[in-house]
């Protein structure tokens, strides 16, 4: 009777914090989407074009000022969470290691902006675009992930994300004023960051320590090679619009913003989705091949149905959500092709996404690293002879391809092991 009790507690409180995380998830997925029909109104598509080419750029050097923190960073907190010591030993030594990093990332920044012409020409973007990552190295949301904190959170991403929308709303009105839209963002992340630093400084009495410096090293070491692959993956994620700038111009790179945000609303779906049912595909594999893998393929097919579903329904609703981001009719046509060929995109990244997580399930971990740096590399390429020959429906295309490619690499790695388990 008391293990039954306790099951239906732990059940309901899983249940409670899916819900708790899930709304401040929900909030940043919405936001961007709140605030994408004004700018398009006040600073056009030329200026959403130099914001989206901002952000990506803060996006690819907050993997770097990350540096695994949000995976074996997460994980030490996670099993250590008992071991207030560790805590603050292991806490320290990453702040201490994400210093290091965004010193080495801001003359990197410098170095881009005033010699590389393409950076040049925007400097005042990159730069507020920068409070962004200076935020993401202040944010400690891996350590809340660590100790299971959803509230905490939840209340980061919400209140960040509230001091973005209503500095857009408020303080852009007129169309020089794209230059501060990601300075927002960032200033709203900065902010919402330290709040929930100071409640850990105060908690486990956060402190500098002797050899914190020489452990900060250790740590830049050992997690080079995992950060380096996830640097190649946010190249793919990220760099498609800068390519999309340079060869076509701001105003196809605004456009490209437009549809690419509704295609980031499905991948952060995905990722929400890869979190929560990790943990439980990992334990049926691990206790037994057959049954592990028949529930992952019974949890990720309802999925794909759900994606399919929401894709068919924004197929149907083309014109409706476009007029929503105040595109004007003599773009609809075009920008309707563009959009229902960018909607396929979700329907390849659900099955790679459900793919990457049996590999991570099954240890294969060096095989993604490999498959990850070669198909990033390749996708680079891929996109700007696509975009620079056949336009912006180029870009969708290149991705449709580099999804299909990584999803054939994953099956042939995974191949022998699933008919190891029919056998």
């Amino acid at each position: 009777m008391f293990k039954l009790n306790y099951q239906n507690i732990l059940q309901n409180s899983r249940i409670r914090n899916f819900v708790i995380y899930g709304i401040g998830q929900i909030v940043n997925l919405v936001s961007p989407l709140l605030v994408m029909p004004y700018l398009v109104t006040i600073c056009g598509k030329e200026g959403l074009g130099k914001i989206g080419v901002g952000f990506s750029f803060a996006l690819v050097l907050n993997v770097l000022v990350d540096y695994g923190s949000y995976i074996n960073g997460t994980k030490e907190i996670s099993i250590n969470r008992n071991n207030a010591e560790i805590i603050r030993k292991k806490i320290a030594s990453i702040y201490v290691m994400k210093l290091f990093l965004i010193v080495i990332l801001l003359f990197i920044a410098l170095f881009l902006v005033y010699f590389i012409p393409f950076f040049k020409k925007e400097q005042a973007v990159f730069f507020f675009s920068f409070l962004y990552v200076a935020g993401q190295l202040i944010n400690p949301t891996w350590i809340f992930q660590g100790l299971e904190n959803y509230k905490w959170i939840s209340f980061i991403n919400i209140i960040s994300k509230a001091i973005y929308v209503a500095g857009i709303f408020i303080f852009i009105n007129k169309k020089e004023d794209y230059i501060f839209a990601n300075a927002y963002l960032g200033l709203g992340l900065i902010i919402s960051s330290l709040i929930g630093l100071i409640s850990l400084i105060e908690k486990y009495n956060l402190r500098f320590y002797r050899n914190v410096t020489k452990d900060a090293v250790m740590l830049l070491k050992e997690e080079f090679s995992l950060t380096f692959s996830q640097l190649f993956l946010s190249f793919y994620q990220y760099l498609p619009i800068m390519i999309i700038s340079y060869v076509g111009g701001n105003n196809m790179a605004g456009q490209y913003r437009i549809i690419e945000q509704i295609v980031m609303t499905f991948r952060t779906y995905l990722q929400m989705f890869f979190n929560f049912v990790y943990a439980d595909v990992c334990l049926q594999i691990h206790t037994s091949l057959k049954n592990g893998i028949s529930n992952w393929l019974k949890y990720n097919g309802l999925n794909y149905l759900f994606i399919l579903l929401l894709v068919v329904v924004a197929f149907v609703l083309t014109d409706q959500i476009l007029m929503y981001f105040n595109i004007s009719s003599n773009e609809l046509d075009s920008m309707a092709f563009f959009f229902r060929l960018g909607l396929i995109i979700p329907l390849f990244m659900a099955i790679s996404f459900a793919l990457k997580q049996l590999l991570f399930a099954l240890d294969k971990n060096k095989m993604y690293i490999n498959i990850t740096i070669g198909s990033s590399i390749f996708s680079l390429l891929v996109i700007y002879l696509f975009v620079k020959n056949i336009g912006l429906q180029g870009a969708f295309l290149a991705t449709i391809v580099i999804e299909i490619m990584v999803i054939l690499l994953y099956c042939t790695v995974l191949k022998p092991i699933i008919r190891l388990n029919k056998e």
